[in-house]
């Protein structure tokens, strides 16, 4: 397969000679398109459902069964699946086994009936065994852990919950995750979904829950790279850089990215001040290395890709325009600031001043070009607000989270709710 793409956008294509600047550099990553026989990796998926009695409203059980259902019938012999159900109670209902008996699995699925209370962790935990048991070092393994409650049985601090599942994500067993309705810990299921590099949804509705379990699995099956990281290296010690999207680093400082999808770059805005130089210099390097399922020699790709520019007057400088792409992904990044400051107020319970940063929000969208993503942006501030003057307070932290977590991330929009 073909490595990922890296295009450099600068907002300006040159340094300044006479003055130190400010240059925002815009990083797209996309993904390979692969060769017309190419094969997808195997699937080692953990199915894990909530079933306490909270599922009874809403028809949420109903819907989950509908879209486990739907995973079981789009997997492959050659792919593993198990299913586990969880309230008080834990119970393997399906060990993890090849595919091969979907009308058996279909039966035990539409057996799984709401009840009790909500030990998160000990059910992922569970899915999460089922999945290491029979991990694949050439394909995709993955817990997808469905919730519509707080973890309020066995463990529940997020601290351990998180570790366990950075832990697990070591042994290249990932996880997603899915909050269903009004009720559940949003921080809890981001947190478990970013320490375990994979996806987090916010699910309003349970109706919603197939067309969200057939995204998952479409970029299950449409992963071309994972464990994907960046590095910025700038050519001179006096050039300070400052990467604009929340990303965690790893010990060495290298940031870390989402898994590389067919049909969805990543684009990561970096910020830099430049001292006055000279000549054409390089400004700096941006190192990616991934791993890449299903290939037939392991081991870690990697590209450098550098920026060089040339030095011009600090005058001929202000007067060039910016680039369109760069300027939409600054004004998507002030945007993100302030739905973040919103979310806090929120937090506090000052609605007062969520209501202002909403209002900021909308002006930084207002005066911003119409573009697809700006669009976006407007529709999910839309939302937002009109959730709060509804006064459903938790509802709308949770649609300002869920448009948050996708922003930081790199990637465009959230999948559809």
């Amino acid at each position: 397969m073909q490595p990922p793409k890296i295009e450099i956008i600068p907002a300006r294509p040159a340094v300044c000679r006479d003055q130190a600047a400010v240059l925002d550099v815009l990083v797209r990553i996309i993904p390979p398109v692969p060769e017309v026989h190419f094969l997808r990796p195997p699937i080692n998926l953990g199915i894990v459902l909530d079933r306490s009695g909270s599922m009874t409203t809403e028809r949420k059980m109903e819907h989950a069964r509908e879209a486990a259902i739907f995973a079981v019938s789009q997997l492959l012999p050659t792919d593993r699946v198990s299913i586990t159900i969880y309230d008080e109670v834990v119970e393997t209902i399906a060990p993890s086994a090849p595919v091969v008996d979907k009308p058996g699995l279909v039966a035990r699925i539409r057996g799984i009936m709401p009840r009790g209370s909500t030990d998160l962790h000990k059910g992922w935990a569970a899915g999460a065994e089922q999945v290491v048991r029979h991990v694949n070092w050439e394909g995709l393994n993955r817990v997808l852990l469905l919730s519509d409650g707080l973890a309020n049985v066995g463990v529940t601090d997020p601290n351990t919950i998180r570790a366990e599942v950075a832990a697990m994500a070591k042994t290249r067993v990932s996880t997603s995750t899915l909050g269903v309705g009004k009720d559940y810990n949003e921080d809890l299921m981001e947190a478990m979904a970013e320490a375990g590099d994979g996806n987090y949804y916010y699910v309003e509705a349970a109706i919603q829950l197939a067309d969200i379990f057939q995204t998952e699995l479409n970029g299950l099956m449409a992963t071309t790279s994972r464990d994907v990281g960046l590095r910025v290296e700038t050519a001179r010690r006096d050039v300070a850089v400052q990467v604009m999207n929340e990303l965690e680093r790893d010990p060495s400082g290298r940031l870390k990215l989402p898994n590389l999808v067919l049909g969805m770059p990543i684009s990561i805005l970096v910020r830099f001040t430049v001292p006055p130089q000279t000549g054409q210099p390089e400004l700096c390097r941006f190192h990616l290395d991934w791993d890449e399922p299903g290939s037939e020699s392991p081991g870690r790709r990697s590209q450098v890709v550098s920026l060089a520019m040339p030095a011009v007057p600090a005058r001929q400088w202000s007067e060039m325009p910016i680039d369109p792409a760069v300027a939409e992904h600054v004004a998507l990044h002030t945007a993100a600031s302030a739905r973040k400051e919103a979310i806090a107020a929120l937090d506090r319970g000052d609605e007062t001043t969520a209501r202002v940063w909403l209002d900021k929000l909308r002006n930084v969208i207002a005066n911003s070009p119409r573009t697809e993503e700006m669009t976006s942006e407007w529709n999910n501030m839309q939302e937002t607000q009109s959730w709060l003057n509804q006064g459903q307070t938790g509802s709308a932290r949770k649609a300002a989270h869920y448009q948050q977590h996708y922003r930081k991330s790199g990637r465009s929009t959230p999948p559809p709710k």
